[in-house]
């Protein structure tokens, strides 16, 4: 099965992607490492110390997400070089094309999206 898409929308997307992808990297780029690195002289106190580290993890959280969309734009990428893109993993039907003009790197319907949160939050309160 194919793209249901015509090559100018997939185009357009693979260009979004594109400058998506090139977007974070120079983000990422920009910032470095340095919101990773806690100075001595910024955790003299205990709760200097804790703010410290809880600013470092949510630099940790936040690279981590960069990377994640970084990864899934490249599978977008490759979807739209293969054939495959806008299919959604879940049910093998079209991904609509105003999610993926908001999402490019969709991977799923918003049905399937639906579905899988639903069963998550059911997961979440059996537990």
């Amino acid at each position: 099965m194919g793209s249901p898409f015509d090559k100018k929308f997939l185009d357009s997307q693979k260009s979004k992607l594109l400058d998506l992808k090139n977007e974070i990297l120079n983000q990422i780029a920009e910032h470095g490492n340095e919101e990773f690195h806690v100075e001595k002289d910024q955790t003299t106190e205990d709760g200097d110390q804790a703010q410290a580290y809880q600013d470092q993890s949510v630099a940790f959280g936040l690279r981590e997400r960069e990377y994640q969309r970084l990864r899934d734009i490249d599978i977008a990428l490759a979807k739209v070089e293969d054939g495959t893109y806008g299919i959604c993993e879940e049910t093998d039907e079209p991904i609509g094309k105003k999610r993926l003009e908001k999402m490019p790197w969709a991977k799923l319907s918003i049905e399937a999206a639906e579905e899988i949160e639903k069963q998550l939050g059911n997961f979440r309160q059996a537990a």
